[in-house]
């Protein structure tokens, strides 16, 4: 599998298992990935922070084996892919080919999908404390003038 194609599965399977999870973890009286606005002080730096409406970003962390296959058939050069345990099939005819393997770790920022009603009451929240601002800032300038 091409690097990008796993990074990309990666990506897209971990937001669509949290979406699906999102409404039946809330039946059993829970929040999958509820919204969040603030930091976080975990020690595994895997909370990345928060968007304005309470998604929550972690830090993907991907630590993969990748080969490079140069394959003389084949044009443009090698190709760098996910390092597999085993490989079969057999190929016709000559060619030459050389393959290193290297190890690459890079974390990717991903912001899931948040619960609805989590992001409702977190939009509320910020609301109720803007209005309580804008109401101590009238009181403040009405004693100013």
């Amino acid at each position: 599998m091409d690097l990008k194609d796993f990074v990309r599965e990666t990506l897209v399977q971990l937001s669509t298992g949290v979406q699906e999870s999102i409404e039946e973890v809330r039946e059993s009286g829970g929040y999958s990935n509820p919204a969040a606005v603030g930091s976080s002080k975990n020690s595994d730096n895997s909370h990345f922070g928060s968007m304005g409406e309470g998604q929550n970003v972690f830090l993907v962390d991907f630590d993969v084996a990748v080969t490079v296959d140069e394959n003389s058939e084949v044009s443009g050069g090698g190709k760098l892919k996910v390092a597999s345990v085993f490989s079969l099939g057999a190929d016709a005819g000559s060619s030459s080919k050389s393959s290193s393997s290297n190890r690459v770790s890079f974390k990717i920022p991903l912001a899931l999908p948040v619960d609805p009603v989590s992001r409702a009451e977190v939009t509320e929240r910020k609301a109720r404390q803007q209005e309580r601002i804008n109401e101590s800032m009238r009181r403040l300038n009405q004693g100013l003038t």
